[in-house]
């Protein structure tokens, strides 16, 4: 498998480990850039049909936990007949391996740790529902920074309905089984509390409370013997603590923990005081703690009643078989005589049942002496209990008494929504389609998130919806860029007020000279105008300076007609020049004085003479000195 590439994107690393059912390695993803860990099923299981349906289910319903002490799953998938999951890659080691490195048990402090986080895994995971089946020590991790990551969720509940014996796993697993799961009973979340009650007693001790020879040997254990508590084991385990793991580890489900938060609870009020524990007598269980010299001698008498119970099994079954076989023989012509003579089954013509409730289907055939079986359950749109199909259909011709099995609507497929807030959206897209739903991708501006990062989403985490919905993914494009201002032909002060107005922030000037235009007047941008720029961003501006030799002032005569109106007149005179208005000469004359000879003096280039009689502008003129 080194160097395969799985889904045209997860190219294999290396080996990592192998389990009873898969084995993992350590992949990279082309597509993200990142390291991943993928767990591959072994052959025997993909073979399986209707294993490998159950397992893209459970790891898909896993897939929607998202909580920093699960190991997140981020796809699944088959390529031929391979089927993998593809998870979140953790430095470090399972606490299986933390404990047999230890080489005994550990601290009692960091053993609490460890199970107050697998408590808050737990606590997620049963509040969506969603039940880990199989909590060991090889299913736990421990970073080197000693956060807790759990992992497997669903592959657990995918293998109890599997025909296929992995018999070394299965005894790994046994010692941690709760006794409803030996008896083969209903599981609910406080299995997974038991389970977690025998980590904390290794952890605790070094050792689990329970071994034997094989799977059923552990398992009988578990539902007949009693454990001895921690502190037989370990001296420095208080006797707080003892209660704390009995009654995680209880028989009976009911005097357990009911809750993986009431465990945390009890596992903090340890931490802060453990003399606040109060524990009824019924809730703990006294455990019998059996003296070491009478062990032997019992598992001596245990030895002799064991092949004396076999030997006396051997007698019986073969009396039993002869019997029954002596019986059979006696009755097997009167039987067939019988069934040929007197129980001839009439036909019946099967009714039509689709579409009818199961409770109108199951009357239809029971009014026409049929049985009816459930076959399947599918999700459609009809309403939950709908017969959808029948098998005969209608009109078949059978037996009074035949069975007509018919599947059933599981009423519309509802998701419970993930939370992909703060993902690549690329991995929330591939979150969403693995549990049934659409992307939609909506891109805006977003200071405060990195680009192509999903920071908002609708519906939001843990709403119901139904299968196929779309999900509005609000993915971020960076910050908003700031539009580019037109700052030409301004001076370099304003164009500056105009630059950090916009966000943005003024550059290099560089000085060009020029006689066409005044001195500080910017001639060109960098950027142009109304273009998008990252905010914060230097601008370089080009901006007007007179030339040295410009400066030399030059002095012309200028020849002014007066207006003809009687009396006096004031005359002002000026030059504008390099974006300065001067006076040059202010005097009173009459229309006699005219034509009036001014001499004006201003620098090198081009200037506009002013002339103003009284106080208004009485002509303009552009002239070069």
């Amino acid at each position: 498998m080194i160097g395969r590439i799985l889904g045209n994107r997860y190219e294999i690393l290396e080996k990592i480990g192998e389990g009873g059912m898969a084995k993992v390695y350590k992949a990279k993803c082309h597509l993200l850039n990142r390291i991943v860990a993928i767990k591959i099923l072994r052959p025997e299981f993909a073979a399986d049909e209707d294993f490998v349906k159950k397992f893209r289910r459970e790891s898909q319903a896993a897939a929607s936990l998202s909580h920093p002490n699960i190991v997140s799953i981020y796809d699944v998938g088959q390529e031929g007949d391979i089927y993998y999951i593809v998870m979140e890659y953790v430095k470090g080691r399972t606490l299986k391996k933390l404990i047999s490195e230890n080489g005994g048990p550990l601290e009692v402090g960091r053993a609490i740790e460890i199970a107050r986080q697998v408590c808050k895994a737990l606590d997620h995971a049963h509040r969506n529902r969603i039940i880990h089946r199989d909590i060991k020590p090889q299913n736990i991790l421990v970073t080197d920074d000693d956060v807790v990551k759990v992992t497997d969720f669903g592959i657990a509940r995918a293998a109890n309905g599997s025909t296929i014996t992995y018999t070394g796993d299965v005894v790994g697993t046994a010692y941690y089984f709760s006794p409803e799961q030996a008896r083969g009973g209903i599981v609910d979340e406080r299995t997974d509390i038991y389970s977690l009650g025998i980590v904390l007693y290794e952890m605790l001790t070094g050792k689990v409370p329970f071994e034997g020879d094989s799977p059923i040997s552990v398992a009988l254990k578990h539902i007949q013997e009693d454990i001895i508590p921690p502190s037989k084991l370990n001296d420095k385990v208080p006797k707080e603590l003892d209660q704390i793991v009995l009654k995680a580890t209880q028989k009976d489900v009911n005097l357990r923990y009911q809750t993986a938060a009431d465990f945390l609870k009890d596992l903090d009020t340890f931490l802060r005081n453990p003399k606040e524990l109060n524990f009824k007598e019924e809730e703990i269980t006294k455990t019998r703690v059996i003296p070491s010299k009478d062990v032997e001698e019992l598992k001596r008498a245990a030895q002799r009643k064991e092949k004396e119970k076999k030997r006396r099994n051997v007698i019986k079954r073969i009396a039993t078989v002869l019997l029954i076989l002596l019986l059979l023989a006696s009755l097997a012509y009167g039987t067939m005589y019988v069934l040929n003579n007197f129980f001839k089954v009439s036909d019946v013509v099967v009714p039509n049942v689709v579409g009818s409730s199961l409770n109108q289907a199951s009357k239809i055939l029971s009014d026409h002496n049929l049985k009816m079986e459930i076959s399947e359950e599918r999700y459609s749109d009809k309403p939950e209990n709908t017969i959808l199909s029948q098998d005969p259909p209608q009109g078949s011709v059978v037996k009074a008494g035949s069975t007509v099995y018919v599947v059933i609507s599981k009423g519309k497929q509802v998701v419970v929504v993930p939370n992909v807030i703060n993902k690549d959206y690329l991995e929330a897209k591939n979150i969403l389609e693995n549990m049934g739903l659409k992307a939609n991708i909506i891109e805006q501006y977003n200071d405060q998130f990195p680009k192509e990062y999903v920071f908002d989403q609708n519906p939001r985490q843990g709403v119901q919806v139904e299968y196929n919905t779309v999900i509005d993914l609000y993915v971020s494009k960076g910050p908003q860029p700031a539009i580019m201002p037109n700052v030409v032909n301004m001076t370099l002060e304003e164009a500056t007020t105009a630059l950090e107005n916009a966000g943005l922030k003024l550059g290099k000037v560089i000085y060009k000279e020029t006689t066409d235009v005044p001195e500080n007047i910017v001639l060109e941008q960098s950027v142009p105008p109304n273009s998008e720029v990252q905010k914060g961003s230097p601008i370089d501006l080009i901006v007007s300076k007179m030339p040295q030799d410009s400066l030399q002032q030059q002095t012309k005569n200028v020849i002014i007609k007066l207006p003809d109106k009687p009396g006096t007149m004031k005359v002002d005179v000026y030059v504008i020049q390099n974006g300065q208005k001067n006076l040059v000469y202010s005097a009173e004359h009459t229309y006699q004085d005219s034509p009036l000879t001014v001499p004006v003096t201003a620098y090198k280039g081009k200037a506009t003479l002013e002339v103003d009689i009284d106080g208004q502008v009485y002509s303009t003129v552009e002239a070069r000195f």
